[in-house]
């Protein structure tokens, strides 16, 4: 999903006594806010993105939140994964990343931003 640059809504206001006005309405569109994309998700974080079999997602999913906090999982497509980590936890996400790797043959693309 992406965001919704071109859908907008009106805001009607209400008094107090529950009556909505009509006034609000000749105002400008506010824009409705979409999902937030992975890069504004995981801004100010330890991240790595990693492939594994498509078949291995669950499984890693289920290893990453059981994890404790270590990190966070966003799926992009089929095996194609980000994993992020909060600064203070740099040394457990790379254990973390090490295991993946040895356990389902998890590939690291790039390196750690």
């Amino acid at each position: 999903m992406g965001r919704r640059g071109g859908i907008s809504r009106r805001v009607a206001s209400g008094s107090p006594a529950g009556e909505v006005s009509s006034a609000g309405l000749d105002e400008p569109l506010e824009a409705e806010r979409g999902p937030l994309s992975i890069a504004e998700a995981s801004a100010g974080m330890l991240v790595q993105h990693v492939v594994v079999h498509p078949s291995d997602v669950v499984f890693v999913k289920g290893i990453v939140e059981a994890s404790d906090g270590v990190a966070l999982l966003f799926a992009e497509r089929g095996g194609e994964l980000t994993l992020a980590a909060p600064l203070g936890r740099g040394d457990e996400f790379a254990e973390l990343l090490l295991d993946l790797e040895q356990d389902v043959g998890a590939r690291r693309r790039g390196a750690p931003r």
